[in-house]
């Protein structure tokens, strides 16, 4: 990790206001479906079966629900986290290397805590 020493968000105060309503909508929006998908998984566990299609069409929908829900979890956690470094003022900067992200980034994608040149070395992986 080559993290450099991490400076102030680059984000104006009314970027900032506006990037933690984003952020504590979304995390609301987050927290509702996976709420509305628990219950969702519930009722379906609960229903019983008439024959051997009801069977596979239920295990289906729950791998379904289980797929979202994963995904969903993952995106709260980072939005969550997004909202933790608002708070402590590091939002906008890589947490890898320590620079700016970059306004539009910050902005378009609140809970990216890389900036694009670390993500694409991330997702190329060792030896680029």
């Amino acid at each position: 990790m080559r993290r450099a020493e991490t400076s102030q968000s680059p984000l104006r105060p009314r970027d900032l206001e506006e990037a933690g309503a984003r952020l504590s909508e979304q995390a609301d929006r987050l927290r509702s479906q996976l709420a509305l998908a628990e219950e969702a998984a519930s009722a379906l566990r609960a229903d019983c079966d008439l024959d051997a299609a009801d069977a596979g069409a239920k295990a289906m929908t729950l791998r379904e629900l289980r797929t979202r829900t994963e995904m969903d979890t993952a995106l709260l956690e980072r939005t969550v986290a997004a909202l933790d470094r608002l708070r402590a003022g590091s939002f906008g900067i890589c947490a890898e290397c320590g620079r700016p992200q970059g306004r539009e980034r910050a902005l378009a994608l609140p809970h990216a805590e890389l900036c694009v040149q670390c993500a694409e070395e991330r997702e190329a992986g060792p030896g680029g």
